[in-house]
């Protein structure tokens, strides 16, 4: 029932705002709606903890249907998390968004904000990978919608294309993974029931995540810099996510070879945009590796074996991440709330985190163990160098936007304190003390040394500070263009131009001077062909 309440408030608020403000536009009353559609449904996801597992069934096929499977959603101490993660997010991103009506926020953002919420609540609460794929579809078009009505999409077009291209790829891998499935269990199918479909589980999340290969699916538009444009390009993750948690156990039986290369490049990802992360200018231009590097985390926890373990890390994702996006502006006196963020990703000892380790770092010391914690490291000094260069002050602020602004980060930060004590049976473990003591050390002696040289000054004076920066630069820019495997697409490209060429010769030749006459030879050859196989028979 409460499912219900929270699909319904959703929706009737987004239709409320449609309607009233189709008829007497009022800002004021469209956000007044939004905040409390989005407030009603936070708060009821927190009752429904009491009532897990549940599952609410949405369709039943008819029993000649081609499906076994009915459409339905599952709530269970996988997905609850994100669940609470996307509602938090939601009613951040309406309560900071007053402090921007000057970024041209309207009452349609917040609808879609509400619209947008629903419908990935779906994909996220997907029962089986049949309600996931239909839902991630009606995303995906919502999502392109969005994106075509953005003052720059005329020079986003190709960007555009390419990011729904990646996603429409995901969607055919998923429904692919679930026919595979089928083929071999046709009476019930879950999420990687059958451990040969469940590398094309994992595919399909990495292409929708932008690690498998590695691609970054954000676009350079202004309103996608701040507020619900934030919560756009953030959401879409989440049930991805949640579909790599799903896997069960030790799942991965596949070839060796081909795992162990998935494992190398998405070592090399998570370690590249960790890296990108800590050196970009702003926190904008660095948000994509944030994602790309943390959802490594989490492919790496499957691949591992330790699909569950991958759920701190969207977590941290999604809820840490939101917290520093949002500080828009970067108010110096309110500076303390992102920094409580950390709790969500630092895998300290009894934080939220801290039962992520398990997936990501090897029972032993090796090359992995180490890169993956100065990853981890490097996430960590990224995320406080953007927190210490916010050095404004904001002046002439709404007094309720003083209040409505500091509380929606407050929000994200109840809801990573919440988690962390209740999210899940097990929740409060130790973690792995090398690898967050290790990882906290190398954070303490970056401090020290940004403090000391000056690395929490802007990025364009690291070239005068890193020796050979340019060849690491050159480095990193060849290694990201060859996992982004653009050259793939650009030989393609190469190959679907020189056939169009070779197409348009011979159409010249066709429909030329000499076209009556090259009909004629294509006749006779066509009648020489068809009377030498009639002699035959």
């Amino acid at each position: 029932m409460l499912t219900y309440v929270i699909f319904g408030v959703l929706l009737l608020g987004a239709v409320l705002i449609l309607i009233t403000h189709s008829y007497k536009p009022n800002t004021a009353r469209s956000w007044v709606i939004a905040i409390v559609s989005a407030s009603i449904a936070w708060v009821a996801s927190f009752v429904l903890r009491l009532y897990l597992p549940a599952d609410i069934p949405l369709m039943t096929w008819h029993a000649e249907s081609s499906f076994a499977d009915p459409l339905a959603l599952a709530i269970d101490y996988i997905n609850w998390p994100f669940l609470v993660a996307i509602l938090s997010m939601a009613v951040a991103v309406l309560l900071t968004d007053t402090t921007r009506m000057e970024a041209g926020i309207t009452p349609y953002s917040w609808l879609r904000v509400l619209t947008i919420t629903a419908l990935n609540l779906i994909s996220i609460l997907a029962a089986n990978p049949l309600t996931m794929a239909i839902s991630w579809m009606l995303i995906d078009l919502v999502d392109i919608l969005s994106l075509l009505q953005l003052s720059s999409a005329s020079q986003l077009g190709s960007k555009i294309t390419s990011a729904f291209g990646i996603r429409l790829l995901s969607t055919f891998m998923l429904v692919f993974a679930t026919a595979n499935t089928w083929r071999i269990d046709p009476v019930q199918v879950g999420y990687a029931q059958i451990a040969n479909a469940s590398i094309y589980f994992l595919m399909a999340a990495g292409l929708r995540l932008g690690v498998l290969p590695l691609n970054l699916p954000f676009l350079d538009s202004p309103e996608l810099r701040r507020g619900s444009g934030i919560l756009f390009r953030l959401m879409p993750a989440a049930s991805a996510l949640v579909l790599i948690a799903q896997m069960q156990d030790e799942f991965l039986h596949f070839d060796k070879t081909f795992s162990t290369v998935v494992q190398v490049l998405t070592l090399i990802a998570a370690f590249y945009s960790a890296v990108m992360w800590m050196t970009r200018e702003s926190s904008f231009e660095a948000r994509p590796y944030w994602v790309v590097a943390l959802s490594a985390f989490a492919v790496q926890s499957a691949l591992n074996g330790h699909p569950g373990a991958s759920r701190v890390w969207g977590l941290g994702l999604l809820l840490s991440g939101s917290l520093l996006f949002l500080f828009d502006p970067p108010i110096r006196r309110i500076m303390f709330l992102p920094l409580i963020g950390l709790i969500g990703f630092t895998g300290l000892p009894y934080t939220l985190a801290a039962s992520g380790w398990q997936g990501l770092l090897p029972e032993w010391i090796n090359f992995t163990w180490v890169i993956m914690v100065l990853t981890h490291a490097f996430l960590v000094i990224g995320y406080l160098r953007f927190l210490f260069r916010s050095e404004s002050t904001v002046t002439g602020l709404e007094k309720y936007a003083r209040i409505t602004f500091p509380l929606g980060l407050v929000i994200l930060i109840q809801t990573i304190l919440v988690l962390n004590l209740a999210g899940w049976p097990g929740v409060l473990t130790t973690g792995s003390l090398p690898g967050s003591g290790i990882s906290l050390f190398i954070v303490l002696v970056a401090l020290v040394l940004g403090w000391k040289f000056g690395f929490d000054k802007a990025s364009t004076k690291l070239p005068q500070t890193i020796p050979f920066y340019r060849l690491l630069s050159l480095m990193i820019s060849s290694l990201r263009q060859f996992l982004s495997l653009a050259w793939v697409s650009t030989a393609f490209r190469k190959l679907f131009i020189a056939l169009s060429s070779l197409g348009a010769f011979f159409n010249q030749i066709i429909e030329g001077d000499g076209g009556v006459l090259w009909s004629l030879v294509f006749i006779v050859i066509l009648s020489i062909i068809f009377l030498s196989l009639g002699g035959r028979s």
